[in-house]
């Protein structure tokens, strides 16, 4: 499925124009970035930069949606579940997880097929101090209830 982004909400969750189903709100599988908009709950450390990041790599990019199908295709929040592939066949998960933009995800004790290669570049950016891996945060962004 094609798309074009219209804007990230977050570092993890992005508003999309699918070329067959319109306006869509897609949650990126195997990714979670620091808390940015979580009602009565603060907001995580690094959680600004990693929706900058977001931005700045995907707004008005055409991108690819990839489903999983060890993975539902719908949040309970009613959001796309998908992988977000770059044209030049990056995965963005993986990319933004090597940036130190995000951390790997799983839910329900079930990982994503992508799994092992968001772990790999975890690994890359915690040894390199990259993003929420350095200072300030030093891997710590968890937000706290308000």
């Amino acid at each position: 499925m094609s798309a074009t982004v219209l804007r990230a909400v977050d570092g993890d969750t992005l508003d999309v124009r699918d070329d067959t189903r319109g306006r869509l709100r897609v949650r990126l599988l195997g990714i979670d970035s620091p808390e940015l908009h979580k009602p009565g709950w603060s907001v995580g450390c690094w959680g600004p930069e990693a929706a900058r990041f977001a931005a700045d790599t995907l707004t008005g990019q055409r991108i690819a949606l990839v489903t999983d199908p060890g993975q539902d295709s719908h949040d309970r929040y009613g959001r796309t579940l998908a992988y977000v592939e770059l044209a030049d066949g990056r995965d963005f998960a993986v990319t933004a997880v090597a940036a130190g933009m995000a951390r790997p995800y799983v839910y329900g004790g079930k990982p994503v097929s992508r799994y092992p290669e968001i772990m790999a570049a975890e690994e890359q950016a915690r040894a390199a101090g990259r993003g929420l891996w350095g200072p300030p945060c030093n891997g710590n962004t968890q937000s706290t209830p308000l």
